[in-house]
């Protein structure tokens, strides 16, 4: 009887000091954030634990697309585990780690080759011989995140329920050790993502004209809203003095990249540059565009974006203009006169897509006495209310003739202040990008003299 007291004692003991060990290992597991530290730590520790020979962790690949909810080998050690660590992958349900995952219940396999669940390409890929095997579900909130495994107990025994309780433990620990990680090295990639963007919009407002240049016989406003901390809208003033053939004139650019963010922000950037540079040289606003699309192809590729453009250029001898349109929406023209609204329209593609493309350029001789002409992108017309309703251009028109006794920055305020009240408190999911140009009150009299 005091034998069998002492034998219970015994086991008892052993059973305290390998679960005294177990959580000692665990804190190694959980003081580090580096995801690869962690993982390499959690098999240590295993392997420790247990005292096995080999061991591996696998984690289940939830990427969307093939081979999603297959099992990765991410860690391996222990003899021959270098073939294993270019990422072997087991199907869903295949081998011991397959049927763990998928049951998110733990194995203990005494006889490998004899356990009909048992896999042995990994044996025959690595060379290594599978004896006995402890293998546990790493489950986080009741998800299955991964398997982890130990192999071959040192010096030929096999593992016992003693090691697969401990393993567990181990494993409770792992899966949120690896779920910390995770987040941590999500939160870092955000934070440099939002450090990286804030620099980008840095960059990007610096590219937005500070104010209209001084435009005789016009009055000009621009204003652009970003629904990202970047966007691709673009819009930007710039004079031309000096060009053989061609009267002083002020050009105005509105355009709209594909999508918004960095790599709209990084196109419409790249298209500025374009534009200023090519000004330097002779030729019209057809002869600019046709050029700049031409290289804007090249650097595009097959990417699948481009950008819209609308080019405007303001005569400022005689008050007319001419302008050009690469796929962006006519501009609108009001003329309070008449109360009549007309769209500069024409035919033109936008930029990136057929590097070959001849666009061509349309004049106006003079606009009538305060006379509105508005350049927009979609991102006011196609805003949409909580309820769906669209804004709209009639509704666009409609604050265009309102707020047409106004100069130009009252009137891109009015236009801005209106969709504002219609999203009444709605995110906008576009960029906002409006340039108003108002003839002056005695545009026409050159010409009439």
């Amino acid at each position: 009887m005091a034998d069998a007291s002492c034998a219970d004692a015994d086991r008892l003991a052993e059973r305290l000091s390998a679960l005294t060990r177990c959580f000692a290992l665990s804190r190694l597991v959980t003081e580090s954030l580096d995801i690869a530290e962690v993982l390499e730590r959690i098999m240590t520790t295993s392997r420790q634990a247990l005292g096995a020979e080999a061991a591996s962790l696998l984690l289940v690949d939830e990427t969307p697309g093939p081979g999603r909810g297959d099992l990765v080998f991410t860690v391996a050690q222990g003899p021959a585990c270098l073939p294993l660590r270019s990422g072997f992958r087991l199907a869903p349900g295949e081998g011991v780690a397959g049927w763990v995952a998928r049951e998110a219940r733990p194995a203990l396999i005494v006889d490998a080759y004899a356990d009909p669940r048992f896999h042995p390409e990994v044996d025959r890929l690595t060379g290594y011989r599978t004896r006995s095997m402890a293998c546990v579900p790493l489950v986080y909130r009741g998800r299955v995140i991964g398997v982890a495994q130990c192999i071959n107990k040192d010096g030929g025994g096999v593992f016992t329920e003693n090691d697969m309780e401990i393993f567990s433990l181990l494993g409770a620990q792992a899966a949120v050790a690896i779920v910390n990680a995770r987040l941590h090295g999500e939160a870092l990639a955000k934070q440099r993502m939002d450090f990286d963007m804030e620099v980008a919009a840095s960059v990007q407002q610096g590219f937005l004209p500070k104010c209209a240049p001084e435009t005789p016989g016009f009055d000009v406003a621009g204003v652009s809203l970003s629904c990202d901390a970047t966007g691709g809208d673009y819009y930007d003033y710039l004079l031309r003095r000096d060009v053989p053939g061609r009267e002083p004139a002020c050009l105005v650019g509105v355009g709209d990249v594909t999508g918004h963010g960095v790599q709209a922000a990084l196109l419409m950037a790249s298209v500025r540059a374009f534009l200023r540079s090519r000004l330097l040289s002779p030729g019209g606003p057809a002869e600019v565009v046709s050029d700049i699309n031409r290289l804007l192809t090249e650097d595009m590729g097959d990417t699948g974006r481009f950008m819209t453009l609308f080019l405007l250029e303001l005569h400022l001898e005689t008050g007319g203009l001419s302008y050009v349109r690469a796929g962006h929406d006519p501009a609108l023209l009001y003329d309070p006169s008449r109360d009549a609204f007309a769209e500069l329209a024409g035919r033109g593609i936008p930029l990136g897509i057929d590097g070959g493309w001849r666009y061509e350029e349309y004049t106006v001789p003079a606009l009538p006495a305060g006379a509105l002409l508005a350049l927009g992108t979609d991102g006011i017309w196609e805003a949409r209310a909580a309820s769906g309703e669209m804004y709209g251009k009639d509704r666009l028109r409609r604050v265009l003739r309102a707020a047409a006794s106004g100069d130009a920055r009252t009137v891109a305020r009015a236009v801005l202040d209106d969709l504002e009240a219609f999203l009444h408190g709605e995110p906008r999911r576009d960029d906002v990008t409006l340039v108003v140009v108002k003839a002056a009150a005695d545009a026409g009299k050159k010409e009439e003299a």
